[in-house]
């Protein structure tokens, strides 16, 4: 997974039981996918080339607790017509033991009409040359 992206675990990403709460792990996937996205966008807002959020899978491997060196890489796995799938790794380091996997399908979005676009030619070309 050639992006990755590093958290820093705040005390506030904690639950009662002292780990980052299951819900938390899909915000740190939000975070590397909002960098990994930035590079793509290059300064362009948002809404000129932006998505939605269809689906969400994690699957929890072991807990994340504070102070943990937590990083998010992730990588497109497939380009539909208006769609793409991510998949990620939260690992312990770079190529430490595995906290979390998980998946999201991302759906362009014209945001005028408030409805599903095609990607773009060069969203596509983008998407599909990463490693």
């Amino acid at each position: 997974m050639p992006f990755s992206q590093p958290i820093e675990v705040r005390f506030s990403d904690l639950d009662a039981m002292g780990h980052v709460n299951n819900a938390v792990v899909i915000s740190y996937m939000e975070q590397a996918r909002y960098q990994w996205w930035r590079t793509f966008l290059g300064g362009r807002r948002f809404q000129e080339e932006g998505f939605l959020i269809a689906r969400v899978e994690v699957d929890y491997r072991m807990p994340i607790l504070i102070g943990d060196d937590v990083r998010v890489a992730l990588h497109c796995t497939k380009v539909g017509n208006s769609s793409f799938e991510l998949s990620y790794r939260l690992t312990k380091g770079v190529d430490g033991e595995v906290f979390a996997e998980g998946k999201t399908v991302q759906v362009m979005l014209d945001f005028v009409a408030q409805r599903p676009k095609p990607l773009s030619l060069p969203t596509r070309a983008w998407l599909e040359a990463q490693p």
